[in-house]
């Protein structure tokens, strides 16, 4: 699959791995004329309904993981926005979750410029945790590890600008906070704006329009978690300011926790709208390579109903028996 051109060209991008493609990841592709990168280049499955994810989900998963890593070969530069592990591959052995090996990292950071969310400041206790041991395991193995927070990196004219650190969701969230990242060339412009769920926070919607992009790939909220971690204020504040992008804004990839449910288009409908009436385009990361979502975590009692999975396949999945060709 070919890169996709936005605005004028001048950049191009390629999703790897997002919830239209069946399971949790921003993953993306970016490539100009003077470098190729991959933001957040992690994928992972998570509890729901509590029944353990289809087999459906792990062969997304796997094949997730092969895409994302034969990305990466020839990209010049990784990026992490923060430390969830469905934004980056941690260095232990995880078959059931993350699909993660010492092996598999080794493979997908060794040689590479990486820059990463700062641990020492505007994190939360698990995630300084989680970079702390990312820093660790793969600073010999990365070419560099650079704290991104705030700062801007040239490639010839190309500018990777990060964002300081952004609220995840709702302001003063629990969940911590992840930088965002804008691609910009002399004529063209794109941000990547992980986990900001819409965004919720104003101050996050003033530093995407700031940035004037040609398009914008961006984490909707998590609708599904309507009246348990997130209320309904939330839910059409994030609505209104994706109304405010929309009409701002050529093209906006509206995916991530937004498709862990099936009402996604009904909670989409007036931003398509404005879209609509602004002559702009609201996709989801499958749509914008031409394929139609693949919602597979929402569906995951659906999924279980037609195939049920057995035990034992489980029992085989976490002794790493379907793995095989992954780690060469």
């Amino acid at each position: 699959m070919e890169p996709v051109p936005v605005g004028n060209g001048e950049i191009r991008v390629l999703p790897l791995a997002f919830e239209s493609f069946g399971v949790r990841s921003m993953a993306t592709l970016v490539e100009t004329d003077d470098v190729k990168l991959v933001v957040d280049p992690g994928s992972a499955l998570g509890p729901r309904f509590k029944l353990s994810p289809h087999e459906r989900e792990y062969m997304a998963l796997a094949q997730s993981r092969q895409v994302i890593i034969d990305a990466a070969r020839d990209a010049d530069v990784l990026t992490i926005s923060h430390y969830h592990f469905d934004h980056y591959v941690p260095s232990f052995e995880d078959w059931l979750w993350t699909w993660s090996s010492p092996e598999l990292a080794e493979r997908l950071y060794r040689g590479k410029l990486i820059f990463v969310k700062d641990i020492s400041s505007n994190i939360n206790l698990s995630q300084r945790k989680r970079g702390y041991m990312f820093q660790k395991l793969n600073s010999n193995l990365a070419k560099n590890i650079r704290v991104a927070d705030g700062k801007s990196f040239k490639f010839g004219r190309t500018t990777l600008k990060f964002s300081k650190p952004v609220f995840h969701g709702t302001r003063g969230s629990q969940l911590g906070y992840v930088l965002m990242l804008t691609i910009q060339t002399p004529s063209c412009s794109l941000v990547h704006a992980s986990d900001v769920q819409g965004p919720i926070d104003e101050t996050t919607l003033t530093l995407i329009m700031k940035q004037k992009p040609d398009a914008l790939l961006i984490g909707g909220p998590p609708i599904y978690l309507k009246g348990f971690k997130i209320d309904e204020e939330s839910l059409v504040k994030a609505c209104n300011n994706m109304i405010k992008i929309a009409g701002e804004v050529p093209l906006s990839v509206v995916d991530h926790h937004l498709l862990r449910s099936l009402e996604y288009r009904e909670y989409l409908k007036p931003v398509q709208a404005e879209a609509e009436q602004s002559g702009h385009r609201i996709l989801s990361a499958s749509e914008l390579i031409g394929r139609e979502p693949e919602l597979l975590e929402a569906r995951r009692k659906e999924l279980h109903q037609q195939k049920p999975v057995g035990r034992e396949w489980y029992e085989n999945l976490e002794r790493g028996e379907f793995r095989s060709g992954l780690q060469e």
